[in-house]
């Protein structure tokens, strides 16, 4: 007959009794002790058919007790696991058990190796109580020996990918509901937020505790061809802490789906979302708490240790292959980019310290870039592009460019719209910024070379409501920054402007408008820009940048007359009420975001590439109001001579001393910034110098001048007809002498 358990034996069970140890399995036995909820083994204990017995340093069994031990293990048999296709003949504890308390673990064939029962205890919690079925027949209340089964392997099939849970009961439910057994979890899949990012691969638990993740067999998920885990710690320290030892052991790529202090203590995906997370919005329940991606972190291990072939000195230590590229080290910039998370970079110092507990040595950095082996690499930041590894101008780089995490939702944009009349009273100014808001959000591939300039004296009217609450998380807070006009303006730094689509200026201050203008030409308009972040190398990237640019005093910026880069339309001088602002944010907050998203990817009407900025009222007085002096007297000439009554010319010396003249000799402009205002007033220059006093100069020429010589065939003989009407600035202008 079989032994029914090691405490069968008498010198085995003295033993362990003299020790402290308890039986797990046929032939293992543990010292545990408790930390919090979780047990942590102290000592594992195993017996060999033979009567040896292994066991750490000052357990082990005395002369005498190994010498009883070997003699009572003398032809004993010992009973094996026993596969079973189905639940047969089962004790009462597992016959009498309610079906969702029970967790078959069955391996990649569908044979149940254990099973799991769930008791509810006296003092409100919960115990998971293992059986096995051995070729004795008989089920006994203990592990297998060896490593722990994982729950759920028969559901691998052909996935690569799997979530690795803590426990059995969060694999099953995840299983079910992505699976869709039944109609209730097709609605739970429904209402899941993170639905879509849980499909597609196969949902598995370890079990043992957080404290002892080295006791489940990983060997088995690798063996079968899964090259990813996500894997799911509970909500606590211990279970987070247990991620790089399983990493370690998995031998594959891995994130850690790690839960914050918004989610409740030892939270798993089996239990509901907290409600908090979730607000209604036109009798629709919608999610608003953290993305499945603002809670994934990487998290393979890095290293292995490979012996020296000698035998002697220490190990080498090497890059696992499956590590190589997950982080890609960037020459052009110096720095460390995670492939697949590209918002996250890091420089070597930071990086270390980062890898530091999935890593043998400090310095994993070093091996990264020693396993570069001469490969070149650059950054981009490409919208316009899918993917993570790119081809930028004929050579490979890591597209930077990451996705908002808003989702598209199906509603009513009333709420925004209504937001949008009230900020843009001006019916025709508001439809070209709702086209240039839907460009922004819903076409990535268009880069608009204009940017909004919203001005209004009052304070409280929405811009930063605009910017910052609407606009930022729809093209994905990652891809914006709210840079200072200090930064802009006096800074040697420009990070804010590196890997952004969306750039908002909160306040221009009047006092350095040239210097801002000037800055953010260049932002609007160039292609590329060279980013200078601190401690880091120089590089040159694509520049996908759209500027909304705020300010509460009308001279935010000076603007020259044939200004392309700025929309600047009418906004309300008069707040919203403070009620309007509270339901708008709780209808933003309810699902709102997801609305607007659907509305700009349907609004069929977008700014397309090189479109230049529409002129408004308010940027003609604002380009007025930029000129200085001696540009504002040459515009006023300019407009005299547009509507004098025949064809007429000035030379510019004549210009410029009516102008020196007029403004009592303050003039520092130059005679092509007098022309340059003069042309954007609606003159023409004379392509042609002509002589006149002794000097050849430019004509500045009205319209009737223009048509009139123009037509003249003869070139020398239209210059002739031009200087025959060259008048005096005192022949249009009264009092420019």
């Amino acid at each position: 007959m079989k032994l029914k358990s090691m405490d069968d034996l008498p010198s085995v069970r003295q033993y362990l009794k003299r020790i402290g140890a308890e039986i797990r399995s046929m032939r293992t036995a543990v010292i545990k002790e408790q930390h919090g909820s979780y047990w942590r083994d102290v000592a594992v204990i195993k017996l060999n058919k033979d009567g040896s017995v292994v066991a750490p340093s000052g357990l082990e069994p005395s002369e005498a007790e190994q010498l009883g031990i070997t003699h009572d293990t003398l032809g004993a048999k010992w009973p094996s696991v026993q596969p079973l296709l189905r639940i047969e003949n089962p004790p009462d504890d597992i016959k009498n058990a309610n079906q969702k308390d029970i967790f078959e673990f069955r391996d990649r064939f569908g044979m149940i190796q254990m099973v799991q029962v769930r008791k509810n205890l006296r003092d409100g919690g919960k115990a998971y109580i293992p059986w096995t079925y051995w070729d004795d027949g008989e089920w006994r209340p203990a592990e297998p020996d060896g490593p722990l089964p994982l729950f759920g392997m028969d559901k691998v099939g052909e996935n690569t990918t799997v979530f690795i849970h803590e426990g059995a009961k969060a694999a099953r439910a995840m299983q079910r509901m992505v699976d869709k057994e039944t109609a209730n979890d097709a609605a739970a899949l429904a209402e899941c937020p993170w639905g879509l990012e849980l499909s597609g691969a196969a949902h598995i638990g370890w079990i043992g505790g957080a404290l002892s993740p080295h006791r489940t067999d990983w060997s088995v998920l690798k063996d079968i061809g899964v090259s990813r885990a996500y894997i799911v710690s509970d909500n606590d320290p211990p279970g987070v802490a247990a991620v790089p030892a399983i990493a370690f052991h998995l031998k594959i790529t891995c994130f850690h789906v790690q839960f914050t202090s918004e989610w409740p203590v030892s939270f798993d995906l089996a239990d509901q979302f907290p409600s908090k997370m979730f607000r209604e919005l036109e009798g629709k329940r919608r999610y608003i708490g953290p993305a499945f991606r603002a809670c994934l972190h990487p998290a393979t291990w890095a290293t292995d240790q490979i012996p020296q072939p000698n035998g002697k000195g220490r190990p080498v230590t090497v890059l696992r292959d499956n590590f190589k590229d997950a982080w890609a080290y960037v020459e052009e910039a110096d720095i460390f980019v995670c492939s697949e998370m590209p918002e996250i970079m890091r420089n070597s110092e930071i990086l270390n310290n980062m890898l530091a507990p999935f890593s043998h040595v400090q310095d994993t950095a070093r091996l990264i870039v020693k396993a570069y082996s001469g490969r070149s690499a650059k950054l981009c930041y490409r919208p316009d592009v899918e993917g993570r590894n790119v081809t930028d101008k004929t050579t490979s780089a890591i597209n930077l460019h990451t996705k908002s995490n808003v989702r598209g939702e199906e509603g009513d944009p009333k709420p925004f719209l209504d937001f949008v009349e009230y900020m843009f009273p001006n019916d025709e100014e508001r439809e070209h910024v709702l086209k240039w808001m839907a460009t922004l959000i819903s076409r990535p591939k268009i880069r608009m070379h204009y940017g909004l300039l919203l001005v209004s004296e009052a304070q409280g009217i929405g811009k930063t409501t605009l910017g910052s609450n609407i606009l930022a998380p729809l093209v994905g807070v990652q891809n914006c920054a709210w840079p200072a006009e200090s930064e802009i303006v006096n800074s040697d730094f420009n990070d804010w402007l590196a890997h952004k689509r969306l750039l908002v200026v909160n306040e221009i201050y009047s006092g350095h408008s040239w210097k801002a203008y000037n800055k953010l030409k260049s932002v609007i308009t160039d292609s590329e820009v060279q980013v200078n972040q601190k401690y880091q190398r120089r590089y040159i990237i694509e520049n996908w940048a759209h500027v909304i640019a705020c300010s509460n005093s009308k001279r935010a910026l000076r603007i020259e007359g044939d200004d392309r880069r700025w929309f600047y339309p009418e906004v309300a001088e008069y707040p919203w009420p403070h009620r309007r602002f509270e339901m708008l944010r709780e209808w933003l907050e309810s699902g709102g975001l997801g609305i607007i998203k659907t509305w700009a990817e349907r609004y069929g009407s977008y700014v397309q590439p090189g479109e230049r900025a529409p002129m408004t009222e308010r940027k003609k007085e604002l380009i007025e109001g930029s000129r200085s002096e001696g540009q504002q007297e040459a515009v006023d000439m300019a407009s005299a001579m547009l509507s004098y009554e025949g064809p007429i010319g000035i030379a510019m010396k004549a210009i410029v001393f009516a102008v020196r003249a007029a403004v009592q000799g303050k003039v520092f402009d130059s005679d092509y910034e007098l022309r340059k205002a003069m042309t954007d007033a609606g003159l023409r220059v004379w392509p042609k110098r002509l002589k006149i006093g002794g000097r050849l100069q430019y004509v500045m020429v009205n319209t009737k001048l223009w048509e009139s010589a123009s037509a003249i065939d003869d070139e020398a003989e239209s210059c002739r007809f031009v200087m025959s009407c060259v008048k005096q600035p005192s022949d249009v202008l009264e009092g420019a002498m």
